[in-house]
């Protein structure tokens, strides 16, 4: 459905729903279901090119056929995954470019991995006489029998049942064989296209907030800093032309919008794995797609993490906000927690104050915006008197739901002005509301004065 921003002057062509945000201290709120990261996982070792693969929490290793992993390996890509499901509910893998398949025979028989990648070379055949008639086909991903054939005679055999792993061709009969490994996979290098393909067609699927952990090398002719711009221009298009209010988590770039985060520095996690900001940008994108329109990441303890790779002192910390920086700090017990749950921007203007720098407002104004589409669609009520009580009242609905006496995100609410259709302007085909939301905000900034007696 399209969506967006607009402009009182210029009527839309499409019917839509379109949203403008204006800080007056407006808002806008909602119970969006969160808890989807978007997560690229670039040069991965096996697995299928340009599809996305949907990961949940409650099975994580669902897709072990088509990652060639458990989440629980020891695999930079894995270990993405693991950092992201510490918080998130499910993630949305996607392979930018895989590289050959491992492929191997035995006899007149020929094998290929199912997916393209350097795993594959891990994969190993072994055909053993069966006691009671056939043989019995085993294969194995290193040392583990990851499919069981029993009693099969032929070639024919094999191809007639589909394994996940291998994929027989040829004829004839099988033989005996102690064990043939495959060979010759080799890993994809993504190239630009191949990940602007992923940032353009990500557009179709459902997330919360993508993970882009790839690192500005600052080298001459370093393509990711380009990479970086194209997130933040398809965050900007999502959110301000096609109604889709999705998010970015990046690191060392300086994007200036609430749509991104922005992360600078590293952790060290318990078993001495260290996480630069590019890496553990899975997990704040985790953090950020799970926490709902009352919660705010300040101060959330980055659970198994021990230390700070690139600490800032109190000078750098004070800049690094200035800066709309997302970075790490140590609490008073020790432990590694989020410094301030703000996003990139940082230059204010008359419809962007500072409020819009926080995290947990930007996620009352996206899930209330995600409420509006779905209560208030276009092509369901009259453009008339009639309607407009409706809508009128369908709207001051969702100002209760959502205000003190609902999940708490709002406050200040006065339900006959806070949404209200303009009736002067609305005519035609064309319905115009103004809408007035002040968002909660946490307490963040304790200032105590103790007089003392």
């Amino acid at each position: 459905m399209p969506g967006g921003t607009f402009d009182r002057l210029v009527s839309k062509i499409r019917p839509g729903t379109y949203i403008n945000f204006e800080s007056a201290r407006g808002g806008l709120l909602g119970r969006a279901q969160r808890g989807t990261v978007l997560l690229p996982l670039i040069n991965h070792s096996y697995g299928p090119e340009k599809e996305f693969i949907t990961l949940d929490i409650s099975a994580p290793d669902a897709q072990y056929k088509q990652l060639g992993f458990s989440i629980f390996d020891k695999d930079p890509a894995m270990l993405l995954i693991r950092e992201t499901f510490k918080n998130a509910a499910q993630i949305l893998v996607y392979i930018p470019r895989q590289g050959a398949k491992a492929i191997g025979t035995i006899g007149s028989l020929s094998m290929s991995a199912v997916h393209g990648g350097s795993r594959g070379n891990e994969l190993t055949v072994t055909i053993t006489e069966n006691t009671t008639e056939g043989f019995d086909v085993s294969i194995f991903l290193g040392s583990l029998a990851v499919y069981d054939y029993f009693g099969v005679e032929t070639v024919a055999d094999l191809i007639a049942e589909e394994n996940g792993w291998i994929k027989f061709t040829g004829a004839g009969d099988l033989e005996i064989n102690a064990g043939t490994k495959l060979t010759g996979g080799t890993n994809g290098i993504a190239t630009n296209g191949d990940i602007a393909t992923f940032i353009e067609t990500s557009e179709s699927h459902r997330w919360n907030t993508m993970a882009f952990p790839m690192a500005v090398s600052g080298e001459l002719n370093d393509p990711v800093p380009a990479l970086l711009e194209m997130v933040v221009s398809k965050i900007k298009y999502l959110r301000e032309s096609a109604g889709k209010y999705r998010k970015a988590v990046i690191s060392g770039h300086y994007a200036d919008y609430e749509g991104v985060i922005n992360v600078t520095n590293g952790v060290e996690l318990n078993d001495g794995t260290q996480l630069d900001a590019a890496q553990v940008t899975a997990w704040v994108a985790g953090i950020d797609a799970a926490a709902t329109n009352t919660q705010s990441n300040t101060h959330r303890v980055y659970a198994g993490a021990v230390n700070i790779i690139g600490y800032k002192n109190d000078e750098a910390s004070t800049e690094a906000i200035r800066n709309g920086e997302f970075f790490f700090t140590f609490n008073e017990d020790g432990e590694v927690i989020v410094q301030y749950d703000i996003n990139s921007l940082t230059t204010l203007t008359e419809h962007k104050d500072n409020t819009y720098k926080k995290n947990r407002t930007i996620r009352v104004f996206d899930s209330f915006s995600e409420w509006i589409k779905r209560n208030l669609p276009p092509n369901k009520f009259d453009n008339s008197k009639e309607g407009w009580d409706i809508m009128e009242g369908i709207g001051r609905a969702g100002l209760r739901e959502f205000g003190p006496d609902g999940v708490g995100a709002i406050k200040n609410i006065d339900y006959e002005a806070d949404f209200r259709v303009d009736r002067t302007s609305s005519t035609g085909d064309d319905t115009y509301f103004d809408v007035g939301l002040e968002p909660m905000e946490s307490s963040e900034k304790m200032y105590f004065t103790v007089v003392t007696r």
